[in-house]
């Protein structure tokens, strides 16, 4: 089209495209100037509706003459194609010069866009698809609010509705709740858009991150969105008030107007007062840390003794329980000999690590554990293989466990957990059981009830005997004597900041202060959970981080659990501030969602203690392409992926390590039965692939605070050769290996891209990579066709993942296979088919080639896994007959408490 003349227009050059329409700069012959037009796409029928939504379009822009919206000069018709001719803006969009702006650039940008939409609604035209890439920004700094191709005439009773009943119309991420819901709009739904728009310019991150589209509509229409006090330091308090009522979900919560707000920005940016609140965060670029092994031995002192496992071996030699035991003791008591000695010799602490168990056929229960504040003991309650349920104090230094009392285990699961916690002194026991705050005295076991607490969340006490809790599953924190009287609320859940519920509170040294969490949604963890700072003298609190968990405080360090792995940051507790790197401890922590508590203990001698995930057994086992098993071949807990090799003889895949602090890569042979360990470094090694001639894989291990992708040969020659090397504080893995074994596909996330999950290919040959989808949506799970001629993967540009193809090595243009949702599994039948997942039910879909497209049949539907008592499907053969699936086992086992020495060591090994 570029060159051609169409009626008084002279085609320039293309300028974009999007869902509406295809945009050519243009020369209006007759007046002489420079124009945008606006097409259908040409790829496209134009059917009734389309054209009466573009005809909609030029009439509701042509009704506004505003400096920030795009003047609309006229609507034509040319060879049965309608187009708009419009004025043309030469600038960039806000999309792409966002990271450019200051603060005070973003604020006139953000009254520009709201005086510009306030004309538009005094009209009675939503935009409904305000977004960064409609936003153009022009070289005199003037704003201009494009494409009104979703506009609706709302004050038009008239007008024919052309949304249907549960249709939605935008863009994902910047839609309304109303919007995602397919509900009725109204002006109040474009406020909701520029709300995001404006956090997203402050934050340099969106408030919904969802990790599909589905995880996203979910945060959108439930989630309310973190303070931007939350991700970035020092913002005026009142813009983050506004920027959050433009969020509201509920419409009527929400600014009511674009006049209005407009108004609000203006002062904001007048304003000249320098106003700072005493917020302190952790950006939530962070979020992307991963747990190291720390229990390898090294040559600086540190040693691990999973004394345990020892136990259990002695025990089968040992017919005697108290034999075993005893044993297992000397191990204990010879290590901390070893640790003090060593330490006394050197002056240099060393870090250790120790299992810590009940008696034998004794599951301690993580959540109800806690170390004392010297160190040097462990309360836990635990249940036996008889189902009793005993609370339980083991000296650290002993080998026998002391019993205090029988307990009901469903009281405790109906109310939540015991939360224990020590008194200042370390005589007294405080927990939670059969709606009382309990007090045990533990050198005469002598108990007492404080106080009624119907479903207790958490206590802490300081050396006065002021105790802060949570009575409730919701609402605040009171403060009780710990000899007992009538509790005082000190701390008031916000409703207007969706604060539900209020817990674990935790002293700070100064006995004034203390941590606490906020729950924003009584239904486990959001993005509007945060950690703040209260005090028992005074009614406001301050923010530390956006955190789903528990917070303690030792030796200068703030700790708490973000994706099941324990961390710490230097923590000033005079000043309330955090500062610093984030430090990983250890993976794989026991992590209640519904509850936000994680099973960790610190104390302030440098000890601290840990539970790890429960160990679900999982069946691994093959599948006909109706779902039917053949006979289970393995157990483990696969973690990321799993794949057979080419020949269809072996099976690839990552799971935890016995330490629960790495993850390690497996080959089983299905034939001889057998597996067998291919990395054996501690690092958290995730998504094997096999390479094209099943004599090598690809893995992604993590390495300082990124994942990198390596290569290993399986004949035991040479060292792993890192292939990629990915940036700082991002998450990558491979998914394909080409049929010439030259190139990798792999996906990529990191912090703070606007891009999210990308698909990226890896040149062996010549050392190089390059990305081949990086748009503003998820891309991942690429595969190669056998052929090499396409590749196949998941995108959510549609608002659910769906199966996308594109020519490899060429300039083809991508199509979309799948029209209902998809997550592409494989290719089959030499690249005749593809399997794919959406949901619960797996197709088979027959594929033909025309040229530089692909041509996609009827999909056939195989298998629904639910029916089948599947869990996931992982993989299927060439020949798409057999599949690679899991089914949980139904067995649970507890590990067991893991007790580090001296915690600090592991700062120091990461800091280095």
């Amino acid at each position: 089209m570029i060159g051609e003349t169409i009626l008084h227009y002279k085609i320039l050059e293309k300028l974009g495209e999007g869902g509406m329409g295809e945009v050519y700069k243009a020369q209006d012959t007759k007046l002489d100037r420079f124009v945008a037009l606006k097409f259908l796409p040409s790829q496209l029928t134009a059917s009734e509706d389309d054209k009466v939504r573009f005809i909609q379009e030029a009439k509701a822009a042509s009704a506004m003459n505003h400096p920030n919206v795009c003047t609309i000069y006229s609507i034509e018709e040319y060879e049965k194609q309608l187009f708009i001719a419009m004025e043309y803006v030469e600038g960039k969009t806000l999309k792409d010069k966002k990271d450019s702006l200051s603060e005070k650039q973003i604020l006139e940008i953000g009254i520009q866009v709201a005086e510009g939409l306030s004309a538009a609604h005094e009209k009675g035209i939503v935009h409904r698809d305000i977004k960064p890439e409609n936003i153009m920004i022009r070289k005199d700094g003037i704003a201009q609010i494009m494409d009104f191709g979703l506009a609706k005439l709302y004050s038009d009773k008239n007008a024919s509705r052309l949304t249907k009943v549960g249709t939605t119309m935008g863009t994902l991420g910047y839609m309304s709740p109303e919007q995602v819901q397919g509900l009725d709009v109204d002006h109040r739904t474009d406020i909701f858009s520029i709300g995001v728009v404006l956090y997203e310019m402050f934050a340099g991150e969106s408030p919904f991150k969802g990790m599909h589209e589905t995880a996203i509509m979910y945060e959108i229409v439930n989630v309310e969105a973190p303070p931007l006090s939350t991700v970035k330091r020092e913002i005026d308090p009142e813009l983050d008030r506004i920027i959050l009522e433009c969020l509201e979900k509920d419409k009527d919560e929400r600014c009511q107007s674009a006049k209005e707000l407009a108004k609000d920005l203006r002062k904001i940016k007048k304003s000249t007062s320098d106003r700072k609140s005493r917020v302190y965060n952790v950006n939530s670029q962070t979020l992307q840390a991963h747990p190291q092994s720390q229990a390898s031995s090294k040559s600086s002192g540190s040693i691990a003794i999973e004394i345990f496992n020892k136990k259990f071996e002695l025990g089968k030699i040992f017919s005697s329980t108290l034999l075993a035991w005893s044993i297992a003791g000397l191990f204990l008591l010879s290590f901390l000999y070893f640790a003090v000695f060593n330490k006394q010799k050197s002056q240099v602490p060393i870090t250790a690590t120790v299992s810590i168990n009940g008696p034998d056929n004794f599951n301690i229960i993580g959540e109800s554990s806690i170390i004392s504040h010297d160190g040097k003991s462990v309360f836990f309650a635990g249940i036996d293989s008889t189902g009793n349920s005993t609370l339980m104090l083991r000296p650290i230094n002993s080998n026998t466990a002391r019993k205090f009392k029988k307990i009901n285990m469903q009281d405790v699961y109906n109310s939540g957990g015991l939360y224990p916690f020590w008194s200042y002194d370390d005589k007294f026991l405080f927990y939670f059981y059969q709606n009382k705050l309990k007090k045990l005295n533990v050198a005469s076991g002598t108990e007492i009830d404080v106080c009624d607490a119907l479903l207790g969340r958490g206590g802490t006490i300081n050396k006065n005997g002021d105790i802060v809790f949570a009575p409730q599953a919701t609402g605040g924190l009171y403060l009780v004597s710990a000899n007992g009287g009538t509790p005082r609320k000190i701390v008031k859940t916000d409703s207007a900041n969706s604060e539900e519920s209020l817990r674990f509170p935790y002293f700070l040294p100064d006995g004034e202060h203390f941590l606490y969490t906020i729950e924003a949604k009584y239904s486990g963890s959001t993005q509007g959970d945060v950690i703040m700072v209260g005090s028992i003298d005074s009614e406001t609190s301050d923010t530390l981080m956006q955190v789903s968990s528990n917070a303690e405080y030792a030796n200068g360090y703030l700790f708490f659990v973000r994706q099941s792995t324990l961390m710490c940051q230097a923590f000033d507790p005079d000043y309330l501030k955090l500062s610093g790197d984030i430090y990983t401890i250890s993976g794989n922590i026991n992590f209640q969602d519904n509850y936000l508590y994680a099973s960790y203990s610190v104390s302030e001698s440098g000890n601290l203690i840990f539970q790890g995930r429960n160990k679900n057994n999982i069946d691994i086992f093959l599948t006909d392409d109706k779902g039917n098993k053949k006979g289970k071949l393995f157990s483990a807990n696969i973690l990321n992926q799993s794949k057979f090799s080419p020949d269809g003889g072996k099976i690839v895949f990552d799971a935890a390590g016995p330490d629960n602090k790495s993850e390690i890569i497996w080959i089983y042979d299905i034939n001889r039965k057998i597996s067998s360990r291919v990395t054996i470094n501690s690092n958290l090694n995730q998504s094997p692939i096999w390479s094209n001639d099943g004599n090598g894989i690809a893995y992604a291990s993590n390495v300082g605070k990124q994942f990198n992708i390596f290569l290993k040969r399986l004949n035991g020659t040479g060292n792993d050769s890192l292939v990629y090397q990915a940036p700082v504080n991002s998450l990558c893995g491979p998914s394909d290996w080409s049929g010439d074994g030259r190139y990798i596909i792999f996906s990529q996330v990191q912090p703070n891209s606007s891009t999210r999950f990308d698909i990226g290919i890896i040149d062996l040959k010549n050392g190089t990579s390059r990305f081949i989808a990086n748009t503003n949506f998820d891309e991942r799970n690429g595969i190669f066709s056998d052929n090499m001629k396409w590749i196949m993967y998941g995108n959510d540009e549609s608002g659910n993942s769906q199966v996308y193809v594109q020519p490899f090595g060429t300039n083809g243009v991508r199509s979309q296979l799948t029209a209902n949702g998809g997550l592409p599994i494989r290719w089959i039948n030499n690249d005749q088919a593809i399997i794919y997942q959406w949901q619960n039910k797996v197709y088979k879909m027959k594929v033909h080639a025309s040229g530089q497209n692909l041509i996609p049949d009827k999909p056939e539907e195989l298998f629904n896994i639910t029916d089948k008592n599947i869990l996931i499907v992982y993989d299927v053969t060439k020949d798409g007959k057999t599949f690679l699936c899991s089914a949980p086992s139904g067995t649970t086992i507890l590990p067991p408490l893991t007790y580090i020495q001296y915690w600090q060591g592991l700062i120091n090994d990461n800091a280095k």
